[in-house]
């Protein structure tokens, strides 16, 4: 049987500099899982990408891979804010999150949604980070997971908990996970699996 799953989301999942990101540990566990079987994992991360960007790329990069599984991961740049203004308001927010359901119904009924996840502030403030980046806020980020939780619920997707799975310590910089912080991340996504 031929497999292939999407995973379409930002840096976090791309997670360029970390070997065993949530994505390559999930990669791994269905190969395994399903040996003998010809599984495809397409980590479709862009880092900077909010639900704006998925949107415009998803129908295209969808289709040519077939995928029996749709992952989506993000959120939390849509949750940003800079100069006080949000990138994705939430009315766009929620429209962007339905828009991608309705094209992924047309390919598969298994659509999954990872909840987000953020560092403590103290780490989102300091250094560089406030200086070259948007803001986040936990406030924000919770916010933009409840949309996310209740839409996918409410469509009959997968909704995968994540908020307070990890600690301060799990972060690179308050917004990248570490490797321990993708380690906690797959060993909650893969129960869905």
């Amino acid at each position: 049987m031929n497999k292939n799953i999407c995973i379409f989301g930002d840096s976090v999942t791309r997670a360029s500099f970390i070997k065993d990101s949530w994505v390559n540990l999930l990669s791994q566990f269905l190969i395994k899982k399903y040996s003998g079987d010809d599984i495809e994992v397409f980590n479709l991360g862009i880092n900077g990408d909010n639900s704006k960007d998925i949107v415009k790329r998803f129908g295209l990069e969808a289709k040519c891979r077939k995928p029996q599984d749709i992952i989506f991961a993000f959120g939390i740049n849509d949750s940003s804010f800079q100069d006080e203004k949000q990138t994705v308001n939430e009315v766009s927010f929620k429209k962007n999150v339905l828009t991608l359901i309705k094209q992924a119904k047309k390919i598969t009924d298994k659509i999954y949604f990872i909840g987000l996840v953020l560092g403590h502030k103290r780490w989102l403030e300091a250094g560089l980070m406030k200086f070259i980046m948007p803001s986040y806020s936990i406030q924000k980020a919770k916010q933009y997971d409840s949309i996310i939780k209740q839409i996918a619920q409410e469509n009959n997707c997968i909704y995968i908990y994540l908020m307070d799975k990890l600690d301060d310590n799990d972060f690179i910089d308050g917004l990248h996970p570490n490797i321990t912080g993708h380690k906690k991340m797959f060993s909650e996504i893969k129960k869905y699996f």
